[in-house]
């Protein structure tokens, strides 16, 4: 990561550089993913973001540029910009030349020899269609992970990421799924226990040892238990998949 970054001072020495996370598992596109896609609104005007989470690194992947008002970010094309595409549905998407990566590189640290310098050539004002050509999401990997779904009133979805609490945050957006949840009836959970979750606004009002689930502070909902792991206590982790019921 020191050397990345030494690229990116080397051409731009006054240059703001802002680490958003170091707390990836690795290799987890899943909840690389997740912290993308929930950091993007907070990122500031004209940010080029590099989202190296590449265990394909060295293979013949692709890398994708996907634009959106005046932010960017570079992403290795395994799936990880489906949350951000889908939340961020006026992006556009280039796929970069492989003639541009021809330059002599390692083949196990593309984040120093193609992500950075692709990232500076952006920021002299290199044109996007210059780099690569337009291509749509479904022109890309599919995610490594199911996408949100209702069916005969059963939500199906899955966890992109578990906090330091143990909370379960789902990849169902907030603003559009949370009228799917009433407030006045717990909701039946599809695991082994059959257990019933409860809608709340905060964790405070989840009754005890009881599972709640409500809007996080990422603009996902989450699952939670008060002052306990809702992971432990149900035995979840990233990328495992979570059904319930929806409000009739």
């Amino acid at each position: 990561m020191g050397q990345l970054k030494a690229v990116l001072l080397s051409h731009f020495p006054r240059t703001g550089i802002l680490d958003l996370s170091h707390g990836v598992r690795a290799h987890n596109i899943c909840q690389a993913g997740f912290f993308l896609a929930s950091s993007w609104s907070y990122l500031p005007k004209d940010s080029i973001g590099l989202a190296v989470i590449d265990p394909g690194v060295g293979t013949e992947r692709s890398i994708l540029l996907f634009q959106q008002g005046e932010k960017s970010v570079l992403v290795p094309d395994n799936g990880l910009l489906d949350l951000l595409v889908h939340r961020q549905a006026d992006g556009r998407i280039w796929r970069i030349h492989s003639r541009i990566m021809e330059q002599r590189v390692s083949s196990t640290f593309h984040g120093r020899d193609i992500f950075a310098p692709l990232a500076c050539q952006l920021a002299h004002g290199r044109d996007p269609s210059q780099l690569g050509a337009e291509v749509s999401l479904t022109e890309c990997c599919r995610p490594v992970f199911i996408r949100p779904s209702l069916t005969g009133g059963r939500v199906k979805t899955v966890v992109v990421h578990v906090d330091h609490f143990g909370n379960c945050v789902v990849n169902l957006p907030a603003e559009q799924w949370a009228g799917y949840f009433p407030k006045d009836r717990p909701i039946h959970l599809e695991d082994p226990r059959q257990e019933s979750i409860f809608p709340v606004s905060t964790y405070a009002q989840i009754p005890e040892s009881r599972i709640g689930i409500l809007a996080g502070s990422q603009g996902y909902l989450e699952l939670a238990c008060n002052q306990q792991s809702c992971a432990r206590h149900l035995g979840l982790d990233i990328g495992d998949h979570v059904s319930f019921a929806a409000a009739d």
